[in-house]
């Protein structure tokens, strides 16, 4: 099959990366190696600055509207704080990964799944894709497939390194969530060295899970989801489709674009580093790739650096910021929740930054005296307190 773009892997960055191409007149063939629909580990947590970015409502697939969240620190200590207005939509990944491929098959775009791509090889002026046994020719390529997927693997892109681990379950609720959880959700700090654990409602279910560091929370995650548990009163034996995943998080500096390839979402490492939330730069990223796509296939350019260069001005500045307050909560867990639970303002700010009516590097950089000068010699304190207490990363 000749096309214009090829996209592998429909997840969110996938499936938004299809449909804004073909929005623009690309011929697109997205390909995904599951049958859809398809469940996927995550929290399912949209924020509404990433729903924003979406030219639809997302409501057929909402399951929960968040406007707070109770925080609990190691000592059992617990507060909940709320917003006046939706932080977070809360929906399960089969669901929200299916709508979003029927958004982008409206938009024009060629969708096919349960295919497993075993070849990308570039060729003069475009690739070939193999799947199924078939060859398809396209001047674009993109990598939506994960951390480990194959575009990446086989064009030389460096692959993100898996600096995160989490373990999540469900524990259902067939009569609905308890009626403390609707509308908020619950963190716990403290108690997993490098991480959280957290309960996000759905509609006939609680998903709960625990995440950090790899090589300090990966040993113990399933000690800790328990422990999770039983401080909110609930039996570990209960949980369902208890699985496992990882966070891939980009090194600074890696490139994620060459020729007519580039790579978007956890293909690229694009993970929040402070809370491991990776739909919001999925879906950005690839909003920022579709300009470049089209300017590279009207030949108004000679590559997608122009994706590139979008990352660093737009999305990069704030995963900077986010692994710099990430290295200080690791380090001091216990203040860093205290201040979250106390502090009006910087309660106010975080949720700014749910809505997009604030970035997190903007708030750093806004910052008036001590947070300003001394947050990243604070992160590169953190980084040897970090190292001295768990080992180099």
């Amino acid at each position: 099959m000749q096309t214009d773009v090829i996209v592998v892997g429909a997840g969110p960055a996938g499936s938004t990366a299809a449909r804004e191409s073909a929005a623009r007149g690309a011929r697109v063939l997205l390909l995904d190696r599951a049958r859809f629909p398809r469940d996927k580990p995550c929290g399912g947590g949209v924020t509404v600055r990433c729903a924003r970015l979406l030219p639809f409502d997302l409501s057929p697939v909402v399951e929960q509207v968040v406007t707070g969240a109770h925080l609990r620190l190691r000592d059992g200590r617990h507060v909940t704080r709320d917003y006046p207005r939706a932080l977070t939509y809360l929906t399960q990944r089969s669901r929200l990964d299916a709508f979003l491929v029927e958004r982008a098959c409206e938009a024009g775009v060629e969708f096919r799944d349960g295919q497993v791509v075993r070849r990308v090889t570039a060729l003069g002026g475009g690739y070939a894709v193999e799947a199924n046994g078939e060859r398809h020719l396209a001047r674009v390529v993109v990598g939506a497939d994960g951390a480990n997927g194959v575009v990446a693997g086989v064009l030389g892109f460096e692959r993100p390194p898996q600096a995160a681990v989490a373990l999540e379950g469900n524990w259902p609720c067939p009569q609905g969530v308890p009626e403390w959880l609707r509308g908020r959700v619950a963190l716990q700090f403290g108690k997993i060295p490098g991480g959280y654990g957290w309960l996000f409602p759905k509609g006939d279910h609680v998903n709960l899970g625990v995440g950090g560091w790899q090589p300090i929370a990966g040993p113990t995650l399933r000690r800790s989801l328990d422990e999770l548990c039983r401080a909110y009163q609930l039996d570990p034996a209960a949980l369902v489709a208890v699985r496992g995943h990882h966070l891939p998080m980009q090194r600074p500096g890696a490139r994620v674009a060459a020729g007519g390839a580039a790579l978007v979402g956890d293909a690229a490492g694009l993970v929040d580093p402070l809370s491991g939330e990776g739909i919001y730069h999925a879906v950005a990223s690839a909003a920022a790739l579709a300009p470049a796509v089209d300017d590279y296939l009207a030949g108004r350019a000679g590559s997608l650096a122009g994706y590139e260069l979008t990352l660093q001005r737009e999305l990069l500045p704030e995963l900077a910021a986010s692994r710099a307050l990430m290295e200080i909560f690791h380090a001091w867990p216990d203040p860093f929740t205290a201040l979250f639970q106390r502090s009006d303002r910087l309660w106010g700010a975080l949720c700014r930054v749910l809505t997009g009516e604030q970035s997190l590097d903007g708030i750093v950089r806004a910052a008036s005296g001590p947070l300003a000068a001394t947050l990243e010699p604070l992160a590169a304190l953190s980084r040897c307190v970090n190292a001295l207490r768990y080992g180099p990363r």
